[in-house]
This record gives structure tokens, sequence and C-alpha cells, in this order.
């Protein structure tokens, strides 16, 4: 008798059985599980319940990774073959071989890799699998850029931005290309069929869900209505302490930290829902099995409700009216002396500087971190306030300031450009860092801070322009 045979004549424990064992306590919330007294323990599993584990018909999971980032890898088999579903973090690759050959024999090799979206806690062992096994990886077309394993300022994503770039640049030249180098995936990865197909798995479809990546999708089993959701939807709250420190179950979006656009990645939680899914199969957090189509409708309905209220939190501004001042959100005004401590400390973006001018009323200097634009060879400044309190300051100074980064402090003179000639620089702002018109990237920033579309259209900024006052930066001549 085959490994696989054995497997599946063992009498078939309910997936919150396998995970976490029979206890007595409350309802897991959002729908986590019907039955109390089966919930299963802290994210991640015990080192006895990381797997292989049955969790749907020919379907088992494998937990890797340490604390709780940990990840699910799923091996699925199908029509005589099995294929790999995401690879957990580099290094995992001999705990997913090991898995794979307990459940279908010392030589398994699958049809093929599949990859929900390329972040290193998915795709990280992906490339030595599919060359020790000589299999291709396969990936929606948009996530094929991200195979090289560099930063693309198109996928840029808050973590990217703040912390791990700024380190990047802090680390020598052929230590940074020998880390690219360890993610690259290109030798392996080809692109999914446009047509829904998935290969190896001839009764599953992929769907697209892009937000966490711009590539982001999903397997999904119409038959028995198993959904492979990847980061799209996790059942472990990564997006709060509780949930990122504690494990605590709950049905939840991608961790925002990590995620390219929230927006896009809020749209494809409700087109999952549409598909009405039976069992739920993230990629962190345990799998939903009972009432999983109405957690997500109820999920979906909670997101939209509180979307506002996040944004006014997390978002620096809102969609701009015709007010001459918007006040930032009061959490973003009290975190400016991070971005400071940032750029001070040559953390921050290239672009990002602080800007020192003193109060027009107490004489004190007031600092604030701001994005210096290019346009033709000269440095501006632009405000996304409107009327704001340095802009206020700047005028009373009379643009007399000094701009500092790192270790070096510059006096410069700001000059104020008419309205009439601010919109090639707005349009410059926004496409900073070699961002492309169109990109999401672009259309969220545009949409945000000016209120126009993704094109950035030349007579829409110039209709806004009077709103956003603009000062080139000059050499200081005093």
């Amino acid at each position: 008798m085959r490994a696989d045979e054995r497997h599946e004549t063992r009498p078939r424990l309910t997936v919150f059985e396998r995970f976490g064992g029979a206890r007595s306590e409350r309802r897991v919330r959002a729908g986590l599980e019907a039955h109390p007294e089966r919930r299963p323990g802290r994210w991640p599993p015990r080192a006895d319940r990381r797997g292989p584990l049955t969790v749907a018909a020919d379907v088992h999971v494998v937990t890797v990774g340490c604390g709780t980032p940990a990840s699910n890898a799923y091996l699925v088999r199908s029509s005589g073959s099995w294929v790999l579903i995401d690879a957990g973090w580099a290094g995992d690759a001999g705990e997913i071989r090991r898995a794979a050959e307990s459940l279908f024999g010392p030589a398994a090799r699958p049809t093929a890799i599949l990859l929900t979206h390329v972040h290193p806690d998915h795709s990280g062992a992906a490339g030595d699998l599919a060359r020790a096994w000589h299999v291709p990886v396969y990936v929606h077309p948009d996530e094929l850029p991200m195979a090289a394993g560099k930063y693309l300022p198109d996928f840029d994503m808050p973590l990217d931005h703040w912390v791990l770039v700024p380190i990047m640049h802090l680390l020598p030249a052929r230590t940074r290309s020998r880390i690219e180098a360890a993610g690259d995936i290109t030798d392996v990865t080809r692109p999914l069929d446009p047509d829904g197909v998935v290969p190896g798995l001839p009764d599953w479809e992929w769907t697209a869900a892009p937000g966490h990546t711009p590539g982001s999708v999903a397997y999904l089993r119409r038959a028995d209505g198993v959904l492979v959701s990847g980061d799209a939807l996790v059942t472990v709250d990564l997006n709060a302490a509780s949930g990122l420190l504690g494990g605590r179950h709950r049905l939840a979006g991608p961790p925002w930290y990590t995620t390219w656009d929230r927006e896009t990645a809020r749209r494809s939680v409700a087109a999952l829902a549409a598909l009405g899914p039976r069992t739920l199969l993230p990629g962190h957090g345990y799998p939903l099995a009972a009432g999983t189509a109405e957690a997500l409708r109820s999920f979906d309905r909670e997101e939209l409700d509180r979307r506002p209220r996040l944004d006014r939190v997390l978002v620096p501004l809102g969609a701009p009216g015709p007010e001459r001042y918007r006040p930032p959100p009061r959490l973003y005004a009290r975190l400016q002396w991070l971005g400071h401590v940032l750029t001070a400390l040559g953390l921050s973006p290239g672009y990002v500087v602080t800007l020192e001018v003193p109060g027009r009323r107490s004489g004190v200097i007031r600092r604030t971190t701001l994005v210096l634009a290019r346009y033709e060879g000269q440095g501006h400044l632009v405000s996304l306030t409107g009327e704001s309190e340095w802009v206020r300051n700047v005028r009373a100074a009379g643009g007399r300031v000094v701009l500092a980064r790192h270790r070096r402090r510059q006096a410069v003179t700001l000059v104020e450009v008419p309205p009439a000639e601010r919109a090639p620089v707005i349009r410059s702002y926004v496409l900073r860092a070699a961002r492309r018109p169109g990109s999401t990237a672009v259309a969220r920033e545009a949409r945000a801070f000016f209120g126009v579309g993704p094109d950035l259209a030349a007579e829409e900024i110039a209709a806004v322009a009077d709103r956003f006052p603009v000062f080139a930066v000059r050499p200081d001549t005093g």
C-alpha cells in the first residue's frame, strides 16, 4: 500500500480536531468555528500539530516558519498527481519535502509549484524546491517582475518603503546583490494561463485577488467550494497587536504594512466572498470550515462600514474638497517625530527631507517631514494639506529655511511657485521614484492627495493647483 493510500484510510477528523483538539472556550469571532468546544489553539500551532494534516478532500497543509508570521503550504492531489501551493520561507524546503514524502512516498515529485503571490513567506523556498524537483513555478503574469527578488517602486508596500529599503541601502553593494540573488526565481517562474486553468489541477481554477500584491491570486475547487486564499484573506489578525503578538483568531484581510494597495485588497475580499466558498484555506491562520460563506459576507460588510474610520487614522489625507486647509489626522501628526528620526538616521527614502523653519509667532524651530520632488532638475516642496502651518511659517520667514537629511543640514531659500506653474511640479511629485502614470500607487495618491485621475492630466491638476502651495528650493544667497 502506498503512503498516500495509508493516509487516506485513517478516520478523517475535522479540521479543528486535527489542529487544536477539544477545548471548551468561547466561539471564535467572525464564524471561525461553529463548535466552540473544538476551537484551535493559538496561532501558530504547536510543533506536533504543524502537519501534514488533512484539511479537505485531497488537500493537506503543513505550517512552516517561526512565530506569528508562520505560513501555510498546501499539498493538493488531483487525477493521480499533486501540486504544491505556496512554499513558505527560505530554508523551509526540507520541511516541505519531508511532508510530501510522508504523504506521497519517498520519490514524491509534484507536477508544479503554484504561488498565491511572491512574498518571502510564500515563495521563499520555491526556487530550491523547483530546482530540486525540476518543475516550474507558476504565478500571475503581474507577479513576474517580483520574481527577480529586487525592490521595485511600482510594487512598493509600507514595510518596504519605511524599513527594508532603507536598511538595504545601508548594506554594502555586494551584500545587497547576494540577498537579491538568493531570492531570484526567474529561472523557474512561468505565468499562469489567463483562462484560469491551473497546471496539474484540472478540477481547480485560479481567480485574481489583487491588492496585497498586484498579482495575488486564489485557487478554487468549485465542486466542493474549497478556496486557497493566500494572504487575500487570513484567519489570524495580523493588523492587531492581539493577533500579531498573541495569535488571536479572527477573519481578517492582509496585513496593511505588507500590502501594496489596501483599497484594491478590500475589493478582492468582496470578490472572494461572492464566490461563496465553503472551506477557506488561508495563507496564515487556521482553516475556516464552518459557516464560511456567511462569515465572509459579514466580514466584507464590516470592512466596508469601518473603512472610512481606518482611512482617517492610517491615510494621511482623504479626498480633497474646496477648503483651503485640510489638517492631517491626529495620529499622523503625532507620528511626525518618527519621520524626523528616520530621516536624521538616513533610513527614510532618499527624496524625504526635514524642513526646519521658525514659528511665525513663537520663533521656535518647527520641523516637518516632506517629500522633495524634482522637476527640471530643481527640488520642490508641495503642501498636501493646502495652507498648512509650515507654509505660513515659510512665508513669514521670507523663505529662509533649512533642509536636513541624515548628517547634512543645508540653508536654502524657498520661492513660492505661482498657481499657473504648479501643475507639472505636482505631477512630478506623484511620479517620484520612477513611478508610472496609471499604476495603482499613482492612482491612489492622485485621488487621495489631489482629487485627480490616475493619468495625471495637466488640465485636471491645473484646475486644483491653487489649493496646493508649491515652493522651489534654491541655494541660500544670504
